[in-house]
């Protein structure tokens, strides 16, 4: 037997199938379809007959077989029948056609109309939009996911179709649609009850399994299910348990990702930059549960409409509020306090939310080793929308978060974040949608600086202030094919240090204004079932003015002059999978990203919130990194197996030369060193997804080197966050709906540091001796978290409930004394060596939340 393949993508079908039988556009061609033929074919599928059909006419069929495949038809019997009418009975409700070109018979789709599902999926209870749900046509094998705003978009031809929708913790959603026009569809799914449902795999030409894509995706269900210290839910804690992304130590809510350093990663809160994202200095992060929607972390491919990191990018969208009802839900922990209220504005057309938490250290007189029980922090997150149209809505969120920190001697640290996104979202066609998006991110820091007296006092302040304006297009070209575009521009003002409340200006460090702008462009597209192409190509633009110090004019007076430098820089990306079956795919990515932006911090500030941010500038290149990664994902029923390998070439990194101080240190730039630093590695996770209990065990090996000029005589050194083993076991049992337990453990090994080889006495202190730069490590780290929670739901009046959650736990369980930090003695020559200070030991917990 033998029939020609066509794909529905050739540009050029039939001149492909001309070219290969040999024929000429002028030949006199016999008509195939007018002959008859007597044929009985049975219940089967379509190709099967197709190919039984053309042994018994001995004529060529010409086709795509992955279009036919799934199509199957009746019995049936022809005597004496023309080809033609044999094609139409079996073709029939197919939505194929034949044509005879050449000496083929072709078959394929119908070239009619092509008509556009538009619309929005959202949680039927609460009226929020969903990102990442996943609408299938199944009949013709497409289907889209939602993006990050909950729409959608998918060009199909005429005809009746079954729409199926579903979210993962939502139940599926199915509608038929008679297709002969543009529509819109606005839908909404309902939660389910259990939270941990079975993960169905389906197979889409544009939408595989989403448990198979690189990115990592969380709803906010799953981050209330995993308490931390004193029962404290964290987001940036949540990150930690995931495997490649570490923490430098106990505590923090640094994000070390894949070699990468703390401020190589783009942390984004409805869109606007957060600089600093920790409480406590790092014991909580500013992300308060109750007003997350969705996460979304980026560690392989990066699209192109992010960008200005290196190591990944962060996408924590503000939960909107309930457009249906009102709800109030709160709770309580020996950490803090929190209490948010939801409703509508205007019913299905407009909500808000308002969101409010607060320590509770100075309630409890709970004390930690780094600061008083007076100390305190709080946040407000507050979000509405109104629907303006169908085509149209607008979104406004803002974010404050202050913390106040008092040491025992009395010295403040106070820092915070304020952000502010208005955003608007446009429908221009049933294809084309824009989000167009005005952000404010302010962050501040005041650091008392310790004198001997009171009248010596003064404090030390840092800050970074942006404004944002940028615009996103997505065309959704094909179901197959979806085409992203954009453009962005934002305006930073750099305080990196300086003397408040005095007239100090020897001791302050210049100033910066910079504006980064960037284009970009990238396509999402299908180049069949077993290959998915994803590239990008962003353009960045990057000009920089530094404040010169110390310029006056013939009077005395200060002048203000700058120090100009413009940076272009292309940054092309692409992602390419291979997708064997519908629950397989391997992919190899490759990212060139440019960093303007750059932290400065030395190892001593390990517990510190001092955030001093420098941009490239005449002396201080943009940070470069080449990033290549391979990974396979294998999901069968209830599992799934990753296993990754990556490789980090990273260029213009920066480091403080030995005993630089950053605090009242005008020349702290000239006391950077630039270098190379090279990461590598290799992470293997098993996770179960579905049933009563569901875990993962994840271990990630990885290395990261580094080799700069006058540091370190000019070896090469591993990074303060070189961590090579890294163990993560997560577990999780569901009794029921109302009661479930799980665990957290983590072994890792112990992360390098700097200490003396020796010490000689001056002036009766020890001055310590060091050789080289991180030479020695901490002892291996570990640690065993459980918790258990019950759920309960009482009725109060008409369709009001209480629904209130009981949770107690353990915070390390068996009491692991994990280093937090070494302190060198240099009172005396009897106390030389170095002291330990340990992290927080066995904590039990109880925590109670409720929503009405």
């Amino acid at each position: 037997m033998f029939y020609r393949i066509i794909r529905q993508q050739s540009f050029l079908p039939v001149l492909f199938l001309f070219v290969l039988s040999g024929q000429s556009l002028f030949a006199q061609q016999k008509n195939l379809l007018a002959s008859k033929v007597t044929i009985s074919l049975p219940a089967d599928s379509l190709i099967k007959n197709l190919l039984r059909l053309e042994l018994k006419t001995r004529n060529n069929f010409a086709f795509d077989p992955d279009q036919l495949r799934s199509i199957k038809i009746p019995e049936q019997f022809f005597v004496q029948t023309a080809l033609s009418t044999v094609l139409e009975k079996i073709l029939s409700g197919t939505n194929l056609v034949f044509s005879q070109i050449g000496n083929d018979i072709v078959i394929a789709p119908k070239k009619g109309v092509i008509w556009t599902i538009h619309g929005h999926v959202r949680d039927k209870s609460s009226g929020e939009e969903l990102m990442g749900a996943t609408l299938q046509i199944q009949a013709l094998e497409v289907g889209v996911n939602t993006n990050q705003y909950g729409f959608y978009s998918i060009s199909v031809p005429e005809g009746d179709y079954l729409i199926k929708v579903s979210n993962p913790g939502y139940l599926d959603f199915e509608k038929r649609v008679k297709l002969n026009g543009n529509r819109q569809e606005e839908i909404e799914l309902l939660l389910k009850e259990r939270q941990l449902e079975e993960v169905v795999i389906r197979q889409s030409i544009i939408t595989p399994n989403p448990i198979l894509r690189n990115e990592l995706n969380f709803a906010a269900k799953q981050l209330n299910n995993t308490p931390y210290y004193a029962g404290e839910t964290d987001v940036m804690k949540r990150l930690q348990m995931e495997n490649g992304i570490k923490a430098l130590t106990e505590g923090s809510s640094g994000l070390f990702v894949r070699g990468g350093n703390a401020d190589q990663n783009l942390i984004l809160l409805d869109e606007a930059i957060v600089y600093n994202p920790s409480h406590l200095y790092g014991l909580v992060s500013v992300f308060n549960a109750d007003a997350v929607n969705n996460l979304q972390v980026y560690r392989d491919y990066m699209p192109a409409n992010y960008g200005g990191r290196l190591s990944s990018v962060i996408v924590n969208r503000m939960a909107e509020g309930n457009s249906k009802e009102f709800h109030l839900n709160g709770g309580i922990n020996l950490m803090s306090a929190r209490l948010a209220v939801e409703g509508p504005i205007v019913k299905d057309k407009g909500s808000f939310i308002v969101a409010y938490r607060r320590s509770l250290l100075d309630v409890f007189h709970s004390k930690f080793k780094l600061f008083n029980p007076n100390s305190v922090y709080y946040d407000i997150n507050a979000k509405a929308n109104y629907k303006l149209n169908r085509d149209n809505s607008v979104f406004y969120s803002v974010y404050l978060g202050k913390d106040h920190l008092l040491s025992e001697n009395s010295y403040t640290n106070n820092w915070g974040n304020l952000t502010s996104t208005l955003r608007w979202n446009h429908v221009f066609s049933s294809r084309v949608f824009l989000n167009v998006s005005a952000i404010y991110s302010n962050y501040s820091n005041l650091l008392d600086l310790n004198a001997d007296t009171l009248s010596q006092k003064s404090q030390w302040s840092t800050g970074v202030k942006d404004l944002t304006l940028k615009a996103d297009y997505t065309y959704y070209r094909t179901p197959s094919n979806q085409i992203k575009f954009g453009l962005s521009g934002i305006y930073h003002q750099f305080s990196p240090g300086e003397m408040f409340n005095q007239e100090a200006f020897e001791f302050n460090i210049s100033r910066d204004k910079s504006f980064e702008s960037a284009l970009y462009y990238s396509q999402q597209i299908s180049l069949s079932k077993l290959f998915e192409l994803n590239y990008g190509l962003r353009l960045g633009f990057f000009r920089n003015s530094e404040e010169k110090r110390n310029i006056f004019d013939a009077e005395g007076n200060r002048l203000k002059k700058y120090d100009h430098k413009f940076f272009v820089k292309p940054e092309p990306r692409v992602n390419i999978s291979y997708l064997p079956t519908a629950n397989q795919r391997f992919f190899v990515t490759y990212n060139l990203n440019y960093q303007y932006l750059q932290l400065i911090q030395n190892s001593t500030l390990a517990f510190s919130s001092l955030e001093p941010w420098v941009p490239a500038s005449a002396n201080i290149k943009p940070q470069r990194s080449n990033h290549f990664a391979l990974g396979y994902r294998y999901s069968p029923a209830n599992y799934l197996f990753s296993i990754s390998v990556y490789y980090k070439k990273l260029d213009n990194q920066l480091d403080l030369i030995g005993h630089a101080q950053i605090i009242r240190n005008p020349e702290v730039r000239d006391q950077l060193r630039a270098g190379t630093s090279n990461a590598y590695g290799v992470e293997v996770e098993m996770n179960k997804t579905a049933g009563k209990f569901s875990g993962t065990l994840a271990y990630s090996y990885s290395r990261v080197y580094r080799k700069i000029s006058d540091i370190n005589f000019g070896e090469r050194f591993v990074a303060n966050y070189d961590i090579p083993h890294e163990l993560k076991l997560t577990a999780r049992y569901e009794f029921n709906n109302s009661l479930s337990v799980q665990s957290f453990f983590t072994y890792s090994t112990g992360r390098p540091l700097t200490l003396p080889v020796g010490y000689y006495q001056h002036d009766g202190l020890n001055v310590p001796i060091f050789e080289g730069r991180n030479t020695s490590r901490f002892p291996d780290f570990s640690r065993l978290d459980v918790s258990a929670q019950y759920r309960l739901q009482s009725h109060l009046s008409g369709r009001r409930s209480l629904q209130h959650t009981i949770s107690i736990g353990a915070y390390n369980l068996y009491n692991r004394k994990n280093p937090l930090y070494y302190h060198l003695n240099s009172s005396s020559f009897e106390s030389k060596g170095s002291t330990i200070e340990y992290g927080f030991g066995f904590y039990p917990w109880v925590a109670y939340s409720f929503k009405i």
